[in-house]
């Protein structure tokens, strides 16, 4: 492939495996391949032999040895990237920055803030009250307090009132839930299977199974609410921006001499007449 093209603070560099140049950071001290996933030292141009396998055996390998790589985004940029399951960091190929790709599990409280490309699980004995998570995939049994924002799947088996606020791309209630959403609810997509809540505003398709309950304000642009499930409360078809209640607009105050009555425009207070006006001859 031809050379890329050199960005600023960025050096062109050679998989040893499979030959694919790419750019990375001049202070990297290795990498992983976007072509064959493979990691390697930066500085090392030695390439290593490969050897070949049967497209069978490559493809019953593969089978059997389950997803190797994953889809990344950078929290900053957006850029997506491919990196190996086994890797616990990468750097961000369009602007550098660092990119936790570890896992974490919360099984008590929890008040600090996180920023990873891998899964966040809170599991029933968790309490989580971060003001911001931002995570790749999560999975939520536990409490939540604050901000969550994940590019993957966020899967709830909760019952009970939830206060945190969720911005996810696929959202999806499981069949044991019970929530009642306290804060309003952003989405790509929402799948639901258990009873749910709240006020929910989806760029895509919500789809209630059989089972499922919704019940609040939905926006959306497509529903499906397959045989068995309900759906109970206003429902808005196609796009709708969404606006904290907090930034609203304030309403005018109303001008001297409007409808105020026998009061004051302002002050409420009761306007005294004007003295009677007396002739002199």
């Amino acid at each position: 492939m031809p050379n890329p093209t050199p960005q600023s603070g960025k050096k062109a560099v050679e998989c040893p495996h499979c030959g694919f140049k790419q750019l990375e950071s001049p202070f990297a001290k290795s990498t992983f391949c976007r072509k064959c996933s493979e990691h390697f030292e930066l500085g090392k141009t030695v390439r290593s032999p490969r050897k070949e396998r049967h497209p069978i055996l490559a493809r019953l390998g593969g089978i059997f040895a389950g997803k190797t790589t994953r889809d990344v985004v950078c929290f900053g940029c957006g850029a997506r990237q491919v990196v190996s399951v086994s890797a616990s960091s990468s750097l961000c190929p369009q602007c550098s920055a660092y990119l936790d790709l570890s896992d974490y599990k919360i099984v008590s409280t929890y008040s600090r803030s996180v920023e990873t490309q891998g899964k966040f699980h809170i599991t029933p004995k968790g309490d989580v009250t971060s003001a911001k998570i931002a995570c790749g995939e999560a999975r939520i049994e536990g409490k939540l307090r604050g901000a969550l924002i994940c590019h993957g799947p966020v899967r709830i088996n909760f019952q009970g009132k939830m206060h945190g606020m969720l911005d996810v791309s696929r959202l999806v209630i499981e069949k044991k839930s019970e929530l009642e959403m306290l804060r309003p609810i952003k989405a790509r997509s929402v799948d639901i299977y258990g009873k749910v809540s709240g006020r929910f505003y989806v760029d895509g398709a919500v789809t209630i199974a059989k089972k499922g309950s919704l019940e609040g304000t939905l926006y959306a642009k497509s529903v499906k609410v397959e045989k068995g499930g309900v759906f109970m409360g206003e429902l808005v078809i196609g796009s709708h921006e969404f606006t904290q209640p907090e930034l609203l607009p304030e309403e005018p105050p109303l001008e001297e001499g409007g409808p105020n009555g026998p009061e004051g425009p302002e002050t409420g207070e009761i306007a005294e007449p004007a003295p009677p006006v007396q002739d002199t001859l």
